[in-house]
């Protein structure tokens, strides 16, 4: 019996080897979460839109579809099937459509709480850039380290990986917490009513995405490779499983805001020419707000005093 299991103290080999079996156990564990995940979140993305269009939906589809090709290269990577540089090239482009489209799906949802056309360019410009920066270069990098002159890219690509997923992971937070601020600006317009509870339900979602956006980064940098990648991987699929739960709340919200700039059909939630309307100040969101109350009062009334018959 291994001295792991009965007790003493193991060897050197035996504790690398018991190791090596729990990195692989996680490993495998993660991989399958995340694949379920992504099945589960490509068949809710087709039964849950009314039309198969739209920034949201395209940002959905594609960051939901992606998780597969990229666990699926580095499983290739991890257990050496393939000592050629298909399954770099291929975990490569699912790790695009995975991150930047993750950052799409949270960018795509602003124009309900942030009103501000420039404040939604400049999330959209920072975006575009952090792709370009922080992705060709690591796949440069990547690339050449699983290349015959791996030696000469090794060094710059462990240290450009943390670069990046620490880029990627501060543009979302960005985006989270530039979402939670306008939650909380809409709480003190209105802070009472059923509508505080709606969007108290929102901001606990994002803050509950930042902080899997800082286990990430925690685990960039504990040494376990393998373990690392594939969390990413099943860190993504909750994220946007949770996407789902922000939409039903958003889609509750327009409907008892009664705000007509405020889409209630879920294939037109990222109709853009939204952005083309004049932003409405703080007074008048709140009067929207206010009418959608006495709305709300009168029907209760009537339905509780009609009126008398003559």
């Amino acid at each position: 019996m291994s001295s792991i299991t009965n007790g003493s103290k193991p060897s050197l080999i035996e504790r690398a080897n018991f190791e090596g079996f729990a990195q692989q156990t996680a490993v495998a564990a993660l991989i399958g979460i995340a694949w379920y995940n992504a099945l589960e979140l490509i068949v809710l993305c087709f039964a849950t839109f009314k039309r198969y269009g739209g920034l949201y939906f395209w940002c959905l589809l594609i960051a939901s579809f992606s998780i597969i090709p990229f666990c699926l290269g580095y499983l290739l990577i991890i257990y050496n099937v393939y000592d050629n540089e298909f399954p770099v090239a291929m975990e490569l482009v699912a790790w695009v459509g995975m991150v930047t489209g993750q950052s799409l799906v949270l960018w795509s949802r602003l124009h309900l709480v942030v009103q501000s056309p420039r404040i939604l360019r400049i999330t959209l410009i920072m975006i575009i850039v952090d792709a370009i920066v922080l992705h060709i270069p690591a796949a440069v990098l990547e690339l050449g380290s699983h290349s015959n002159k791996s030696e000469l890219f090794e060094r710059g690509f462990n240290i450009f990986e943390r670069v990046q997923l620490i880029g990627f992971s501060v543009q979302e937070v960005i985006l989270s917490c530039l979402y939670s601020y306008e939650a909380v600006r809409l709480l003190q317009l209105r802070p009472r009513g059923h509508y505080r509870g709606t969007l108290v339900q929102l901001l606990v979602i994002n803050l509950f995405m930042i902080a899997m956006d800082a286990a990430v980064i925690a685990m960039q940098f504990t040494g376990l490779d393998d373990v690392q990648f594939t969390l990413k991987a099943m860190v993504y699929s909750i994220k946007l499983k949770l996407e789902y739960a922000v939409l039903n709340k958003l889609v509750v919200f327009a409907e008892m805001s009664g705000s007509t700039s405020m889409p209630t059909d879920l294939s037109d939630f990222v109709d853009l020419s939204y952005h083309t309307h004049p932003p409405a100040d703080s007074d008048s969101q709140a009067q929207i707000l206010d009418a959608a109350d006495r709305s709300h009062c009168t029907r209760v009334s009537q339905k509780q005093y009609p009126p008398a018959e003559p």
